[in-house]
């Protein structure tokens, strides 16, 4: 028997996010349905009894994001280990990747299925009303809509799978599926989290970051002068390391083209920037450094607001340049895919290029402070995306249920929610990684990883000869990109050299 499913749970707000999952303390299963494929609709609430002989019976499981469904399900005692169906990621796989909205609704749409809306429940839910609190009747609509929308939807699906324009991607829906119940497994185990090293290396990080900033505060004087840079502004981080300002910045980004030649790059560098100088700041003449000034009447009396000083625009201070000083650190942009709109990049794969250029160069003090900039903007991605992350998604039970999702990317990779944990740097040394530990009491945690898996997976499917020589006698295609590429005088790291030796696959 087709079984199509789909539960109404409670949510929680909490940190600015909502949790919809089984793992909040104070969230709850509200309604399950269930509907069969001779279109016996069964909805339960309260009393389950007979949802279990439902899930016994069923050859597959059908549902719209089946691995929010089965964590429901399972987390309240029900069992399943069956075949799964998921309409979101069969309609992912059709589109071969995320490129419409993959929502019940829209995919219902797309597909012109007559199924009844239900909005009444959109207006609840904007006045805050909690699942439990909308009317049964009315939640019984809402629940079993969705139902006959993801029934026809299966339909439909499986429909365009049997057509020869799609009948190639069958095996891939197939292994989807198969994949959805393992992440869902993974999901609902969760791992173990150290609270009190966590702590430990939240303040590792914030005594880093307040470090960075005091070494960077004196290199950025002792680079611009009396100049106040802002670091968080990619515009303001430009002119130090470019030391050149746009002079139209709302312009400037229009007047070079992605191959226009070196000539015509530097030309329209000098036509539309100014080089920067050090600056002097000397307390304002007309102000006194007070930023105000206070204007009497005629009967000499003072008017009850102060204006603000026009000659220093309110600074207290006044700047000149300090002639033959240039500013900065003088890089040069290499081409005009470097040009941004702020002036020119500062993306971290630009500033590890200059990083290698400073150092190649023996550049003391550009290394030093590409490095600094670098770092300081990982530690704080490390406070917000990891240890704020984890605390956020904590849950009461002491772990951490991270998601792996199948349908977020247009390339068919997992990306990670809830927090994405994807992204931690790689060996054993990231601090982070101290905070995961085993749920059992003496255990261990193993980190495991493939060897050029892609390459090799190309090689096989390929079977190009220079490849496979290069599989079996373990040389490092990827070591060898990035040798190529830095000879050429682009110094690149093995791991960005990969997306090189991809690139023509």
């Amino acid at each position: 028997m087709k079984l199509t499913l789909d539960v109404e749970n409670t949510v929680t707000h909490r940190d600015g996010k909502l949790h919809l999952d089984p793992f909040e303390k104070d969230n709850k299963l509200v309604m399950v349905g269930c509907l069969t494929d001779t279109g016996k609709e069964y909805l339960f609430r309260d009393n389950y009894d007979g949802l279990q002989d439902l899930l016994n019976d069923a050859t597959i499981l059908i549902g719209h994001n089946i691995v929010h469904d089965l964590m429901w399900i399972w987390e309240c005692g029900f069992d399943y280990t069956g075949a799964v169906f998921d309409t979101m990621l069969g309609e992912y796989v059709l589109q071969r990747g995320q490129k419409q909205p993959l929502s019940l609704e829209a995919c219902a749409e797309r597909y012109n299925l007559n199924t009844k809306k239900q909005d009444t429940l959109k207006e609840y839910f904007k006045k805050g009303t909690g699942v439990d609190e909308i009317p049964h009747e009315e939640l019984s609509e809402y629940l079993s809509a969705d139902l006959h929308a993801t029934q026809e939807l299966s339909d439909e699906i499986y429909r365009k799978l049997n057509t020869v324009e799609y009948s190639g991607l069958m095996t891939t829906v197939t292994l989807t599926n198969q994949v959805a119940i393992t992440l869902a497994r993974i999901y609902q185990r969760g791992f173990s989290v150290d609270v009190d090293a966590l702590d430990k290396v939240r303040k590792e990080f914030e005594q880093e970051r307040k470090d960075l900033r005091v070494s960077l505060n004196g290199q950025v004087s002792k680079l611009m002068g009396d100049i106040q840079i802002n670091l968080n502004s990619p515009e303001q981080l430009s002119w130090v390391i470019y030391s050149r300002k746009p002079h139209d910045k709302a312009m400037w980004a229009n007047n070079f083209e992605s191959y226009m030649s070196n000539t015509d790059f530097r030309n329209n560098i000098k036509q539309h920037s100014k080089v920067l100088y050090k600056q002097h700041a000397s307390h304002c003449v007309e102000c006194k450094g007070w930023g105000e000034i206070r204007k009497v009447k005629k009967d000499g009396t003072p008017y009850t607001n102060p204006t603000k000083c026009k000659n220093c625009n309110g600074d207290g201070h006044t700047f000149t340049d300090i002639v033959d000083s240039v500013a900065g650190l003088k890089f040069n942009a290499p081409n005009p895919k470097w040009v941004s709109a702020n002036g020119f990049s500062t993306s971290k794969t630009q500033l590890e290029v200059l990083e290698g250029v400073a150092r190649q160069r023996g550049m003391k003090e550009a290394e030093s402070f590409l490095h600094d900039v670098r770092r300081l903007s990982a530690v704080e991605t490390y406070l917000s995306s990891f240890v704020d992350g984890i605390n956020t998604y904590l849950k009461p039970d002491g772990k951490l249920h991270v998601r792996l999702l199948q349908h977020r990317t247009s390339t068919g990779r997992f990306s990670g929610a809830d927090p994405n944990m994807q992204n931690m740097p790689r060996g054993g040394t990231f601090p982070v990684k101290k905070v995961f530990v085993s749920r059992w009491k003496g255990g261990k945690i193993l980190e495991a990883d493939f060897a050029q898996l892609e390459f090799r997976v190309s090689a096989f499917l390929s079977q190009d000869e220079v490849a496979i020589n290069e599989v079996s006698t373990g040389f490092d295609v990827h070591s060898y990109t990035s040798k190529v590429i830095t000879d050429a005088g682009q110094p690149t790291t093995r791991q960005d050299a990969k997306a090189h030796t991809f690139a023509p696959l």
